[in-house]
């Protein structure tokens, strides 16, 4: 038992499912509603909006960092997409305009962060403070809705092989991040860099280039889940993106991705980002107040950074054990 235990720890994402698929049964025994296939296909949806800022998050989070700015780079990044429609510009033009809003706070970010030697909470929690005002400002000028296009529409409610397109697309993101993390170069550079940035540098990792892209690519993601967004709700509001910030640092420390860097894993966040969209709508409709929701959003951050650490003592000890084991029986046991 103990050793099926320490596998199940070392196994990415494996503790995280198991939670969900616990979730999911205790959800669908209160009522059985919550397995029909249409509300499942409806949380998993939903949860795509997290799971991909997450999975941007996860990779700051392995560099050593981390950004406070990507719920409302969320929503600035949504409103920038409909606001241009709303000038008739092209879908096509619209969506771009939204990706390089993103991405340009991505950068800057990452250019205030590595150029200038400031915090990266400090810098991302201003740039939190700036996205916010500009897209107050927009939804000042003009209504964010009513623009949207067939082709707008199609991205949050278009199906690809019978399957909504959030889901496909979420499902193609966690594969590609998934590798880029644990098999390319530059996954081994972002793991280096937030285990020991010193010693990375001293291995010839440029680590503020590292996390200069780390950034960009945070900011590129939650640009992508801003239009999406925007495109399920045919509409942008001035709050829109606020508390995504910490369902994307939850999500990512839930699966398995340290706060301290140097470790992170996709798989994980993703599994996690599906507990989270499960736990929300299973509080909705068992008719439970939905800002307890934000509780344990604040809450399990708390005890995935206390499981985990108690993992890993276990595990190591485990294999101490292990190693004292085996060191006994050598000894017991000498080659003649």
């Amino acid at each position: 038992m103990q050793a099926l235990l320490v596998r199940l720890l070392r196994i990415e994402g494996a503790s995280i499912t198991l939670i969900l698929l616990l979730a999911v049964a205790i959800f669908g025994s209160l009522n059985p509603a919550f397995l029909g296939p249409e509300n499942l296909a409806a949380i998993a949806v939903q949860s795509m909006f997290v799971l991909i800022i997450a999975v941007g998050m996860s990779f700051v989070l392995t560099s050593g960092g981390i950004d406070l700015s990507v719920g409302a780079v969320l929503g600035l990044s949504g409103g920038v997409t409909m606001f241009l429609l709303t000038l008739s510009v092209p879908t096509v033009l619209a969506v771009v305009g939204g990706l390089v809003v993103g991405t340009g706070f991505g950068l800057l970010n990452g250019l205030l962060v590595t150029g200038l030697g400031l915090s990266d909470f400090i810098v991302t929690l201003a740039t939190m403070g700036v996205a916010g005002g500009l897209l107050q400002i927009l939804a000042y000028l003009r209504p964010l809705r009513g623009a949207e296009t067939d082709a707008f529409t199609w991205l949050s409610y278009g199906e690809v092989f019978g399957a909504p397109f959030p889901i496909v697309f979420g499902f193609l993101l966690v594969l590609a991040c998934a590798a880029l993390l644990n098999a390319t170069v530059f996954g081994r550079r972002v793991q280096a860099s937030g285990m020991s940035p010193a010693g990375a540098n001293f291995a010839g990792i440029d680590v503020r280039n590292v996390r200069l892209m780390v950034f960009a690519l945070s900011g590129f993601l939650a640009a992508v889940s801003g239009i999406l967004l925007a495109a399920r709700l045919a509409s942008v509001q001035p709050a829109l993106g606020q508390g995504y910030e910490l369902q994307a640092i939850a999500a990512a420390v839930l699966g398995g991705t340290s706060l301290a860097g140097g470790r992170g894993t996709i798989v994980g966040t993703a599994v996690a980002a599906l507990l989270l969209g499960t736990i929300n709508a299973g509080l909705q409709i068992s008719g439970v107040d939905p800002t307890w929701y934000q509780v344990f959003v604040g809450g399990s951050i708390l005890a995935a950074v206390a499981f985990h650490q108690w993992s890993e003592r276990y595990v190591d000890a485990n294999a101490l054990s292990d190693a004292a084991s085996a060191g006994s029986e050598i000894s017991s046991n000498p080659t003649h």
